[in-house]
């Protein structure tokens, strides 16, 4: 099969099929490569979900989101085996369908002004929470060592205007130029009829470029990364409620 991602790429993983018919569910999981035999089989970093590992089901076929340079590729993926490797914990998958672009669902994009806050996360931040993903650590004190240090990490929120808003990401102005595929962590306001609800999102820039009005601003497109269903949700309906606002204020 085509191979159109690298090692060390981002996966998203969502549960599809149980071999027992028991329940899934539409969580998705974060993950990496870590290896592959160039044919169908693959190495994956177990996933860990707020701080405890995931227990892929082996037997199950998993939908796996590649999160590649070339875009979002998807396959069809059955776990065969999970196990430990030099402290690491990792999960053997074998593809058993090809990879498709992936063409997340189309969602209204209600254009809107407001101010939002965002930070640029670090090389450092991303290397410290990959190894408390992996979980690879001799001592519980390497571990505690591990997550104060990225505590202690700086965390810059600045500020920023958004223009556009969807279930699928976002477009905002800021004033500094960023990076295609640059992680970025997200604060929006959600003004709803329930009241201000504040939400974090971490997201993926798409396009970077500098605003035709202003030598000194750039308008940035970025995704949402890992966005948990009820967050999406959240956004859909912020997205109804200001139509049917707007709907209401015209007539």
């Amino acid at each position: 099969m085509n191979q159109v991602f690298e090692i060390g790429d981002r996966i998203e993983i969502t549960h599809r099929n149980s071999s027992m018919n028991r329940k899934t569910s539409d969580k998705k999981y974060a993950s990496r490569v870590l290896d592959f035999d160039e044919i169908r089989t693959a190495k994956i970093a177990a996933p860990i979900q707020d701080g405890h590992l995931v227990p892929l089901t082996v037997g199950d076929d998993y939908d796996l989101c590649f999160f590649t340079k070339a875009g979002l590729y998807q396959c069809v993926a059955r776990v065969k085996k999970r196990y430990v490797e030099k402290h690491v914990s990792l999960v053997e998958v074998l593809f058993v369908t090809d990879f498709q672009k992936y063409q997340r669902r189309k969602f209204y994009r209600l254009e809107c002004m407001f101010g939002i806050k965002y930070r640029r996360i670090s090389r450092e931040e991303i290397r410290l929470q990959g190894l408390l993903e992996a979980d690879n650590f001799e001592t519980v004190a390497e571990k505690n060592k591990c997550e104060e240090d990225l505590k202690a990490l700086p965390k810059n929120w600045k500020d920023a205007t958004i223009t556009n808003l969807s279930g699928g990401g976002l477009r905002f102005h800021a004033n500094e130029e960023f990076d295609r595929d640059e992680p970025l962590q997200l604060m929006l306001p959600l003004s709803l009829q329930s009241g201000v609800v504040p939400m974090k999102f971490d997201a993926q820039v798409i396009i970077c470029d500098r605003s035709p009005n202003s030598a000194m601003s750039y308008d940035t497109r970025c995704e949402f990364v890992s966005i948990r269903d009820k967050e999406r949700e959240m956004i859909v309906k912020y997205v109804f409620e200001e139509q049917r606002r707007r709907m209401s204020k015209d007539s």
